[in-house]
């Protein structure tokens, strides 16, 4: 049998400027849950109490090298989670789960950090019941970021979870973000992933894209680098 091989934990400094612009300016979590964390220990360098929690479908070795650094860590899938007391801090980054499967493990009034990579702010957004959309957080872009991770908080949710309406809307709202899948629809095609008439304009190559990635929804007008969310 081949053995698996295992990374290093890492701490990354975006990440960590995130979690610290949180504490310091919105709430001072005592108890923090990370499903799918992998090998990234950056919330143990914010808050106090972190339990790192991932089954290993891809991260072999991430929680035995979580447990040498002296973090709470633990092999198991996180529907079988069951711990002593709820978290009132979940951290969702790139899950590749369903969100239902770890919001359950958050107190009442608690927050959830994340990203909408694997569609987890949507699916927040859209449980308006039981979550509120308190805000976002994004960097400051200065210098296309470079070495620059200074957060800015805000509160003003215009357009959040919003579809534009067609490629003109949204490359007048959001340049980088038309620019970037005006490349990867073009690289589909390229690669022979994505097979369309070659006189076809943008807007249907894009429709092409949108049915064969099964995106049933337009790109939203405004996205933010991290959303935040309170349960009721």
């Amino acid at each position: 049998m081949v053995k698996q091989t295992e990374y290093p934990i890492y701490f990354a400094d975006d990440l960590i400027a995130i979690y610290t612009a949180f504490k310091q300016e919105i709430f001072s979590s005592g108890s923090v849950l990370y499903p799918s964390c992998g090998y990234d220990a950056s919330p143990a360098r914010v808050f106090d109490k972190v339990m790192f929690v991932d089954k290993e479908d891809g991260n072999e070795g991430c929680v035995s090298q979580l447990q040498k650094a002296g973090l709470n860590a633990i092999k198991q899938d996180i529907r079988e989670y069951d711990p002593s007391e709820k978290h009132d801090l979940l951290i969702l980054l790139n899950p590749a789960i369903p969100v239902s499967w770890a919001t359950p493990h958050l107190i009442s009034g608690g927050y959830v950090i994340a990203n909408n990579y694997h569609g987890s702010a949507t699916s927040l957004y859209t449980n308006q019941d039981e979550f509120l959309l308190w805000g976002t957080m994004d960097f400051l872009k200065k210098d296309s970021r470079k070495n620059d991770f200074r957060v800015n908080i805000s509160r003003d949710l215009t357009d959040l979870f919003q579809p534009v309406k067609d490629g003109e809307e949204f490359r007048s709202v959001n340049p980088d973000g038309y620019e970037f899948i005006h490349g990867l629809v073009e690289h589909f095609i390229k690669q022979g992933i994505l097979q369309v008439e070659s006189d076809l304009t943008f807007e249907q190559k894009w429709e092409a894209y949108r049915n064969l990635m099964d995106e049933k929804e337009m790109p939203y007008r405004r996205v933010a680098e991290r959303y935040i969310f309170m349960k009721r």
